[in-house]
């Protein structure tokens, strides 16, 4: 009997940053070929998570020889043409390539200019889309690429997931998007996220996928849930996902001795046991920094804990208190936290006067505890916008359980396409049947 085939998943990450994406289609069961991420920071983190030979979630066994095992420029690898002819080579041979290009210029949470550079960057992908040809594309991007511009410069009649999927139609697949709450698949905030996803000579139209696709999005949530024990509906709260990495013995940190850091309490909850990954109570958590505040700071944060009900700060507090900060958020212990972003000193813990932490961040993005970070802990003034300190690392990132998610996503979406083409039902499945079918594929 001739044994089957193993189906091959296969991914390249574009826009890599620390890993995120990386790590939760690794943990779907994706093989990556190779990563891109120009910050020397983001990937040193990458590097020593999930590339390096040994790495605790090493995923990039068969990284190519022709392309150096360092942070790479994606806009002056596709100037390259040395680089082009290589990664041509691997026409037919990608399953997957995703990535999630710099959001600043959509982020409705900041200036969301049309003009700004970096929303090119997603139809540089698109450009590697061409030379390499994978089976399917994932884009995963803040909510604002799916909304327009208007009343900024570069504005728009149509949004830039609209553009990016007529443009894949242009070079042959069928695209669709779909706006997603990470805490859907576990994650502890309340997290809004785009993903755009193009099919390779796909036998559904743009409506037709659109609905397997969120049928199988549904699908991936519960499988992620169930993978790491969590409630099969419920969120998980701040309390449930940081409760451990307060109230252990401060001492000093390891990597920043002048600082404080502290020891693991014990884990109550099904989502901190899931993320300790064997970190043993009374050891000291990576990247556990607590920041050092100053007497106003500190005074600030208790009397907020005194006075003020959870969530965002009002202005009126933040005015009346002299802060020149105009965003702080005193976490709601249970309910899941809003969008982390770079900053941590956006968010006051629920229990102590203080900024969380990056590994407090890490958690609340769904990192795991032995995922470890590496560069600089905060960088300020000019230099954000050229290094990324561990905590843009983090606050950039796609939150690995929703990256998981879309993993199993993709894998069910081609699981049901070539079913349908292996058993020629293509012309005779409509708009009505295409549930029934992804439910019994």
């Amino acid at each position: 009997m001739k044994q089957k085939k193993k189906v091959s998943f296969s991914c390249i990450d574009l826009f890599a940053g620390c890993g995120g994406l990386s790590l939760g289609l690794h943990e779907a069961g994706w093989d990556g070929i190779f990563a891109i991420e120009r910050d020397p920071m983001a990937f040193e983190t990458l590097s020593n998570n999930l590339i390096q030979e040994g790495a605790n979630y090493s995923t990039y066994k068969n990284w190519p020889d022709w392309l150096p095992k360092k942070n790479h420029d994606i806009v002056a690898l596709l100037k390259d043409s040395e680089f082009r002819k290589n990664v041509s080579e691997l026409r037919g041979k990608v399953t997957l390539m995703a990535g999630g290009p710099p959001c600043q210029g959509f982020s409705v949470g900041g200036k969301r200019d049309g003009a700004d550079e970096r929303n090119t960057l997603v139809f540089q992908m698109l450009d590697m889309v061409g030379l390499v040809r994978p089976r399917v594309v994932l884009i995963e991007n803040v909510e604002g690429i799916a909304k327009r511009f208007v009343a900024r410069p570069g504005e728009d009649k149509t949004s830039v997931a609209d553009a990016v999927i007529e443009r894949l139609e242009e070079m042959g697949y069928t695209g669709t998007f779909e706006v997603l709450d990470a805490s859907m698949f576990g994650v502890p905030q309340a997290r809004k996220r785009v993903a755009i996803v193009g099919v390779q000579d796909c036998p559904l139209g743009r409506e037709e996928l659109r609905k397997l696709f969120v049928n199988a999005i549904n699908n991936a949530a519960k499988s992620v849930r169930t993978h790491w024990g969590l409630h099969p509906t419920k969120s998980v709260t701040a309390e449930e996902a940081i409760h451990d990495l307060h109230g252990g013995s401060r001492l000093p940190c390891p990597d920043s001795e002048k600082f404080d850091s502290a020891t693991y309490s014990d884990a109550v909850s099904s989502y901190a046991k899931a993320m300790r990954r064997g970190h043993l109570t009374g050891s000291v958590p990576n990247s556990h920094r607590f920041s050092k505040h100053g007497s106003r700071i500190t005074e600030l944060y208790q009397h907020a804990h005194e006075t003020q009900p959870p969530g965002r700060l009002s202005k009126a507090f933040l005015l009346a208190n002299e802060t020149k900060k105009d965003k702080k958020v005193l976490i709601d212990k249970d309910k899941v936290v809003s969008t982390i972003t770079t900053h941590p000193d956006e968010f006051i813990h629920y229990v102590e006067p203080r900024n969380i932490t990056v590994r407090e961040m890490a958690r609340l993005q769904s990192f795991p505890d032995d995922f470890y970070f590496y560069g600089r802990y905060t960088i300020n003034g000019p230099r954000r916008k050229l290094d990324v300190a561990r905590c843009s690392q983090v606050g950039n990132a796609v939150p690995p359980l929703l990256a998981e998610g879309l993993g199993h996503t993709i894998r069910e979406l081609l699981s049901i396409l070539d079913s349908m083409i292996a058993v020629k039902k293509v012309s005779s499945v409509d708009s009505s049947s295409i549930e029934n079918f992804a439910l019994t594929a």
